[in-house]
């Protein structure tokens, strides 16, 4: 006997489809951050072959994976060919592999709560590596990640305090024209 599935009504459906979009934007957004953030591009690519290119892209359609891996491995591809292809897993490689695993927890934290972070499996998709890899990356690239909040931290107090330092400035130099306006009756410019 043939059961009937069930039907889903607008507003459940409105709900699957918008999880759906913001599960792909925040997977896309972890990527994009990371590969265009980084603070270097592979230049030197007369180690690489067209073929060991095409190679690589052809190995990882094989996978049939899922759109947003897609969009990510293109940009790692882009800024880091070299990385990607040799079979060898470079410093480089070692860094947007462990990155990219924790600046998907870091923003889980933010607005994107709800978001299912990316896996060691679906990041050996992406990077073409074995899970033992992948997992081997993000552990090495532990101490460089907490140095880098560290850093981070740094630098937004950094930035804090030259915030309310501007604001600080403003606000002398408002009150200085203000007096200076009320003192002669009128307003002067400086």
């Amino acid at each position: 006997m043939k059961t009937i599935p069930k039907t889903i009504d607008r507003t459940e459906l409105l709900e699957k489809v918008s999880k759906r979009i913001f599960q792909a934007v925040y997977r896309v957004d972890v990527g994009l951050t990371l590969a265009e953030g980084a603070p270097f591009v592979e230049e030197d690519l007369s180690s690489l072959t067209v073929q060991e290119i095409l190679d690589k892209i052809k190995d990882f359609l094989k996978c049939d994976p899922i759109d947003e891996h897609h969009i990510i491995f293109l940009h790692y591809l882009v800024n880091y060919p070299v990385s990607m292809c040799k079979r060898s897993v470079s410093q480089t490689l070692k860094f947007l592999i462990g990155f990219h695993y924790r600046l998907g927890e870091e923003f889980k934290k933010e607005p994107f709560k709800e978001a299912k972070t990316v896996s060691m499996e679906e990041l050996a998709e992406i990077f073409e590596r074995s899970k033992a890899t992948i997992h081997e990356c993000v552990s090495e690239t532990e101490t460089s990640w907490k140095e880098f909040l560290t850093l981070r931290e740094k630098q937004k107090d950094i930035e804090a305090k030259a915030e309310r330092e501007l604001i600080e400035e403003r606000k002398a130099r408002l009150r200085k024209e203000k007096g200076l306006e009320t003192a002669s009756g009128e307003k002067t410019t400086e």
